[in-house]
């Protein structure tokens, strides 16, 4: 699979500009590269569950109170996005139940909690991974494709050309979920992953 390296220089490609050597070169497209990196990173964590990056744990007890829900919950610390929140007895059907991430203040201090109805739950979702070895191909094409699309202003002073390249990205991100997502079916009738293993 390609490192960080070596999608920046294909993001850089797309822009039609030559490579980096290093991505920590005291140069424009390293230094652009490098800044946008994680946060075109996290954006594109939030468009689909991928299951290379799919994560399940059972989510920790908060102290805030909300209007309307029985328990509420921190929001995990390296997830991008929270797909499902449910209990044990909910795990073959955890699509249908529902949750509210809300924000939490605590005097001047603010957190993201998960609210719910579940007394102890898990939630399924978008864990934040670095690893560029365990992207999925496609996702890592359509990610370069984000990438160029937003280094397009800052490097060649092109937004229109950034817009174009968004559009591919899209299209590719689509066609990403929709191959990942064969990973994630499951046969009439089978038993949860999550219930086998608290069994």
């Amino acid at each position: 699979m390609f490192n960080q390296l070596e999608i920046c220089n294909l993001a850089l490609s797309h822009l039609g500009m030559n490579e980096i050597e290093d991505i920590t070169d005291a140069n424009p497209s390293a230094e652009t590269c490098n800044r946008l990196w994680l946060p075109t990173l996290y954006d594109a964590y939030r468009e689909a569950k991928f299951p290379f990056c799919t994560y399940t744990a059972e989510l920790t007890t908060s102290t805030a109170t909300v209007l309307g829900w029985d328990y509420t919950f921190g929001y995990p610390a390296l997830a991008a996005v929270v797909w499902y929140v449910f209990d044990e007895g909910s795990a073959d059907k955890k699509h249908e139940q529902e949750f509210e991430v809300q924000m939490a203040l605590d005097g001047t201090a603010a957190s993201k909690i998960i609210c719910s109805n579940f007394a102890e739950c898990s939630a399924e979702y978008t864990y934040i991974t670095t690893d560029t070895t365990l992207f999925d191909p496609k996702f890592t094409l359509a990610y370069s494709y984000k990438l160029a699309g937003n280094m397009a202003h800052h490097l060649i002073g092109d937004a229109d050309k950034g817009l174009k390249l968004m559009e591919i990205a899209t299209h590719l991100m689509s066609e990403a979920k929709r191959i990942n997502s064969i990973e994630k079916r499951k046969k009439p009738g089978q038993t949860s992953g999550y219930v086998t293993s608290r069994g």
